[in-house]
């Protein structure tokens, strides 16, 4: 969370200003702050766009702000820590803001609750995974990968229905296996049987380690030591203006 208060910048256009009424302050400043948390919001979503490939919309929706008042002298810009549906932005954008190890998906989550992937270890896109727009693995096919391989009630958010009537109709579904295909050669994974052979469609891999990639907090200083002292000037200017 990013706290703007700029309180020096404050007194030290006070101290500058003489014949200023003091009652003016308070709401010229609250005025700028939310001014700038505006325009922090703002850049922090540019560089959402800029740091990470094809950003789904609730990650770019993700960054909020809260307005200053003129009894509350600043405003706060932060993640999302709330959904209503779906995953919150806190839950996995921080591992990107501070770096570190990220934690277990909902899927891979589900793969560990039925035995199907080593607690330890981690779940990332083979080369035949079937992607969506935004880059990452489609939710159809973890639904399906999940209900092939008996993970047939809601775990974390996923639904695969296994009723008798629904297998019938899945005959002609994927086959998916989990193990090291090729003799055990090949990387321990979720494949899918193809004739005689098999595609990779998820890789367990080691805890993955991440470096800081989205740099929220140099983001909301720069813009805020940018933009605050003009934006208070002329708030300040113009509630003078109205006597």
């Amino acid at each position: 969370m990013m706290r703007l208060e700029m309180r020096d910048n404050i007194d030290k256009i006070v101290r500058e200003m003489r014949g200023l009424s003091k009652s003016k302050v308070p709401i010229a400043a609250s005025k700028a702050l939310t001014f700038t948390a505006e325009r922090v919001q703002a850049a922090e979503k540019a560089e959402l766009e800029r740091v990470f490939d094809r950003p789904t919309r609730w990650t770019l929706n993700s960054v909020f702000k809260r307005s200053a008042t003129t009894s509350r002298l600043f405003a706060r810009v932060w993640i999302k820590d709330e959904a209503s549906s779906g995953v919150p932005a806190s839950k996995y954008l921080p591992v990107h803001i501070d770096g570190g190890n990220r934690p277990h998906k909902r899927f891979e989550k589900a793969l560990i609750h039925y035995g199907l992937m080593p607690a330890d270890m981690y779940a990332v896109p083979g080369r035949r995974a079937r992607m969506d727009g935004n880059g990452n693995i489609s939710r159809g096919q973890i639904v399906q990968i999940l209900s092939a391989l008996g993970a047939a009630e809601r775990v974390s958010g996923f639904m695969a229905n296994r009723t008798k009537r629904s297998r019938r109709r899945n005959r002609n579904a994927p086959d998916y296996f989990v193990g090291r295909p090729g003799n055990g050669t090949g990387p321990l994974g979720i494949w899918q049987r193809i004739g005689n052979g098999a595609r990779p469609i998820l890789i367990f891999v080691k805890r993955p380690t991440y470096r800081r990639r989205f740099d929220f907090y140099g983001v909301a200083n720069r813009v805020a030591e940018a933009e605050f002292e003009p934006l208070f000037r002329r708030a300040l200017a113009r509630e003078m203006e109205r006597g």
